[in-house]
């Protein structure tokens, strides 16, 4: 009996000596595998950085054709600019056939028709001198008919005539005279008007004054 304990003892301490090595043996195999397989794991790679968007391609330029200039008929009323007015030259001569005629009328006993030519002779040349003479016409419409077309002639007679119609009988072309002057603007003729400023007729000292502080104003 008592061999066979210690037999038993001794085949269990062979079991557990021969035992232990193998079962550690495995176990440093099984954990060496692993760190194998985590050292031969290759490391994860990082992610990709996005790439950018390729910038548009750059177009040609548009070549820029300019707009064709407007016309009378295309363009708008306020894109015209203003007709310039044409420049004011030597007046055409009077027709011969007309000024006869007017010279004619004005020996007509009849006032208004002596009075309705000389508003058809032009305040130049022979109709100029014409004009001037009938300021002795008997009738004042007439006269005053003078004084109209004098005060539309460029020339120094015409300005004489007017200074002679300051000396009329009738106030009323003398008023006419007077604003006549007033419209030429001639300063030359401030003289002759201070004479009327003792005039009897309250209107002409009026006139006359109103013109003398508008011909020097300037």
């Amino acid at each position: 009996m008592i061999r066979n304990e210690d037999t038993e003892r001794a085949r269990r301490r062979g079991a557990h000596a021969s035992g232990f090595p193998a079962v550690a043996l495995a176990l440093l195999l099984g954990l060496g595998s692993g760190a194998c397989s985590r050292e031969q794991k290759p490391a994860a790679s990082p992610p990709a950085a996005p790439t950018a968007a390729a910038p548009p391609a750059a177009s040609a330029p548009r070549e820029i054709v300019p707009p064709p200039p407007p016309t009378a008929e295309t363009a708008k009323p306020e894109m015209m600019s203003p007709a310039m007015p044409p420049s004011k030259g030597p007046p055409a001569p009077q027709d011969p056939e007309a000024l006869s005629q007017a010279l004619n009328d004005l020996r007509s006993p009849d006032a208004e028709v002596r009075a309705d030519a000389v508003l058809e002779i032009e305040p130049q040349g022979v109709g100029l001198r014409t004009l001037v003479d009938t300021l002795r016409d008997p009738d004042p419409e007439v006269r005053m008919a003078v004084v109209s077309q004098l005060e539309d002639a460029d020339a120094p007679e015409a300005v004489t005539g007017l200074v002679t119609a300051l000396h009329d009988q009738d106030p009323d072309v003398v008023l006419e005279a007077i604003d006549a002057l007033e419209f030429v603007g001639d300063d030359n003729v401030v003289s002759d008007l201070r004479r009327l400023l003792d005039h009897k007729d309250p209107e002409v000292r009026e006139a006359a004054k109103d013109a003398i502080e508008y011909l020097q104003e300037d």
